[in-house]
């Protein structure tokens, strides 16, 4: 049955950018982000990894993390960490407050929290070091992560963006300070 055996985006889907292998998983929480690791080392098990991570601020950001860098041999420098624009999603501040040596060596910019720009630079590190570049953690990051990698994402049309009181993208999608002006009522 085909509907049973297409995978759906972002569940261990694997894309090529140039000579670079892409893995995109929304894997979030410990148990996933241990599934994700046995399955790149049982799939590719002479490969080397470099991962671009965002979590979910409700997820136990320390054992993700400590997974990641499991298969990394404990070598941050080949995670990128990230923040997406989503009022669920971890501060980069909490992550690196929840292992110590992230803090140290992982990537990660706490003035610009881009998730393409992360992506960007991850994927030309794995490129030159014939890495497979890893995109996991949230699923709030992947609409961003996606577009960094050349997908077009669906949107709204304008009428239901504005309907709904949207039409905003990814980037602007920061719910935790946003100002509202209210309806000024003339009295007649």
């Amino acid at each position: 049955n085909e509907g049973t055996s297409i995978r759906p985006p972002c569940r261990f889907e694997q894309i090529q950018k140039d000579t670079t292998t892409v893995i995109l998983d929304v894997a979030h929480n410990p148990p996933a982000m241990e599934y994700l690791v046995r399955k790149l080392v049982t799939t590719f098990p002479d490969s080397s990894f470099r991962f671009v991570a965002g979590m979910s601020s409700d997820k136990d950001l320390k054992q993700c993390s400590q997974a990641l860098l499991s298969i990394l041999q404990n070598d941050a420098s080949r995670i990128h960490l990230v923040e997406a624009a989503h009022p669920r999603a971890a501060k980069l501040e909490a992550i690196l407050e929840a292992v110590a040596s992230l803090k140290e060596v992982a990537h990660y910019d706490l003035d610009n929290r881009s998730i393409t720009r992360q992506v960007e630079q991850a994927l030309d590190m794995a490129r030159k070091n014939k890495e497979i570049l890893v995109v996991c953690g949230s699923v709030f990051l992947m609409a961003e992560a996606r577009e960094a990698l050349g997908f077009q994402e669906p949107r709204d049309s304008d009428y239901i963006a504005e309907m709904a009181g949207a039409g905003i993208r990814h980037g602007q999608e920061n719910f935790g300070n946003t100002v509202v002006e209210e309806d000024k009522v003339e009295d007649k």
